[in-house]
């Protein structure tokens, strides 16, 4: 029997097939023939639905796209959707909010203390028979540290409880946020320089928005203590990346941990590359088998409702339902 429905699925992984599973009695599943991180426009045309990771779905992309229906991110961020398009096109954008949370938390976590106690160094020292070494360079404690939380959804509210066993001191800076919301779960919420003066760690989780893009530049960097450490797991045009550089060669600030950058990949003639204290991953915080399965089976789950006539949960663009009526 022909399939009736065909889905593009734009960055395949073993993970995803648990949500993808029962689509494939309903649909066809194709996949892009290489990875070039946008989504081309002749490999969508004749889709009816797209699961997308961090691909770029552009208005360009979604030019002579006859039979799309829904776009489901395997993910909360959707800047990489063009939603104004998808939304004059009628199609319903949804995410998954929520599931990734613990693995960007913990991956956080695991960037502050790789960063405090110079892993990436002392691994260095050993593989290259320099032990001795190590007497030039003195760690320091995550203990009674006051950690810095921008963005205060489910992500930074999981970093807080997580840090929490180190007694770790937990500052907050979100507009939309209450007091006692934050209170919840032991954070203070503060405005955004009094958390950049105090903090010994600034992690970063707020989305992406005409607010939020570029709130971390050089003034900002420069109100933070000299031995203060940034970490990004959010979305790179957060942080200016011009001025993090010079922060991190001028030693405005100790260190910096960084998992997402204005424009990914990161190649290798990037200024980043030549630093000693950033630590750099690509874009994988929330890859864990654990939070791709969840989100797989959210995502199936929602595409399923799609084709059987229902709207999904975690809609986005929600003005397309005006046009859906």
């Amino acid at each position: 029997m022909k399939s009736r429905y065909r889905i593009f699925v734009t960055e395949p992984l073993p993970e995803l097939e648990v949500g993808l599973k029962p689509l494939r009695r309903i649909a066809e599943i194709k996949c892009p023939r290489e990875f070039t991180g946008k989504v081309l426009a002749e490999d969508i045309r004749d889709v009816d639905a797209i699961v997308a990771g961090d691909a770029r779905i552009t208005r360009k992309s979604l030019e002579g796209v006859q039979r799309l229906k829904v776009i489901g991110r395997y993910g909360v961020g959707v800047d990489s959707v063009d939603l104004d398009a998808c939304t004059e096109k009628r199609i319903i954008v949804f995410n998954a909010p929520g599931l990734n949370a613990v693995s960007v938390a913990e991956h956080t976590i695991g960037m502050m203390i790789a960063i405090s106690k110079r892993f990436l160094l002392f691994d260095k020292l050993v593989r290259t028979g320099m032990w001795g070494e190590k007497v030039r360079y003195m760690n320091t404690e995550l203990s009674k540290k006051t950690v810095g939380i921008i963005g205060f959804g489910d992500i930074g509210r999981w970093v807080a409880k997580m840090v929490k066993g180190s007694d770790m001191k937990v500052l907050a800076y979100d507009p939309y946020v209450s007091k006692e919301k934050a209170m919840e779960v032991d954070a203070n919420l503060v405005d955004l320089k009094t958390l950049l003066r105090e903090s010994d760690f600034v992690s970063i989780h707020c989305p992406s928005t005409d607010k939020t893009r570029g709130i971390i530049g050089e003034d900002e960097l420069r109100l933070m203590k000299k031995t203060a450490i940034l970490i990004n797991t959010a979305r790179g045009d957060i942080v200016r990346e011009e001025a993090l550089y010079r922060a991190l060669k001028e030693r405005w600030i100790a260190g910096a941990g960084i998992d997402v950058f204005e424009r990914e990949p990161l190649t290798a003639k990037h200024p980043f590359i030549e630093l000693d204290n950033i630590l750099l991953t690509p874009h994988a915080a929330s890859w864990t088998t654990e939070a791709v399965r969840r989100i797989a089976i959210c995502v199936g789950e929602n595409m399923m409702k799609v084709f059987d006539g229902q709207l999904p949960e975690n809609i986005v663009n929600k003005k397309v339902l005006e046009k859906l009526k």
